[in-house]
């Protein structure tokens, strides 16, 4: 949950290490958020080395060739129709966010809250249990896709329209703006819309813990799936303004 991570310092003793941070809570180094990434990473792969071996040229293939072929289809419409012609070198990009959100977003709605009492769970500095949350919900990795998003929107740019492009983006004081404001509301709508959501939760579970949890969960995982979709959309559509401009 936001502003309740596990840092650095509460694991390594160093004050070398500890004292890096010159960004305030914000730049320190969240040990869980670095784990829960690295945990949907391993499960992307993971389920991708498992199913590869079952995949058929011919026939219907199994539950799993059905539903990489629906996800498959589902990006490569997304990215097209808002790319266009060049959107196969975009296309990698746009599935590897999409992916990631959704399971970024989905592996944070589980019964965690169940654990929080066993011996040995991790504590906050102010004494409180942990609570393991989307990594989604960290300004860190919202604001990382975010300049990811960024970085390949202006080379895409530079790519497609060559020195015409630097000229537009060092000239006109709009193309400055969007450089704060698309990365600003990338990073801000995913981080503060899956957050709202752990805090609902968070409250259904303490007024009505019996009744709602399976209810709240199955909206928080409608919820994962939009905001996945949003921000590979928003994604798709900064890129296809950058290579349609002056054609």
């Amino acid at each position: 949950m936001l502003g309740k991570n596990l840092h650095l310092s509460q694991f390594v003793n160093d004050p070398a290490i500890n004292n890096i941070n010159i960004l305030g809570p914000l730049g320190d180094v969240h040990v869980d958020t670095l784990i829960l990434s690295w945990t949907c990473m391993a499960g992307i792969l993971a389920f991708a080395a498992l199913l590869t071996p079952r995949l058929v040229v011919e026939g219907p293939g199994g539950t799993g060739q059905a539903m990489l072929e629906g996800l498959y289809k589902f990006v490569d419409d997304l990215a097209h129709g808002q790319i266009g012609h060049l959107y196969k070198k975009f296309f990698p990009l746009i599935a590897a966010i999409f992916i990631f959100v959704l399971i970024g977003n989905f592996i944070g709605v589980g019964p965690w809250r169940a654990f929080e009492h066993m011996p040995g769970w991790f504590k906050l500095p102010d004494g409180e249990a942990f609570e393991v949350a989307s990594p989604t919900t960290d300004f860190n990795v919202t604001v990382g896709l975010a300049c990811i998003a960024l970085i390949v929107y202006l080379a895409s740019g530079v790519w497609v329209h060559g020195g015409k492009y630097i000229k537009l983006m060092l000239t006109n004081p709009i193309e400055w703006l969007d450089l704060i404001v698309r990365p600003s509301t990338l990073a801000l709508r995913l981080m503060v819309v899956i957050t709202a959501d752990e805090l609902m939760r968070s409250a259904f579970l303490l007024m009505m813990p019996v009744l709602l949890p399976t209810g709240i969960m199955a909206f928080e995982l409608f919820i994962g799936v939009i905001q996945a979709f949003v921000f590979a959309l928003l994604t798709s559509i900064y890129i296809g303004l950058t290579v349609a401009e002056h054609h």
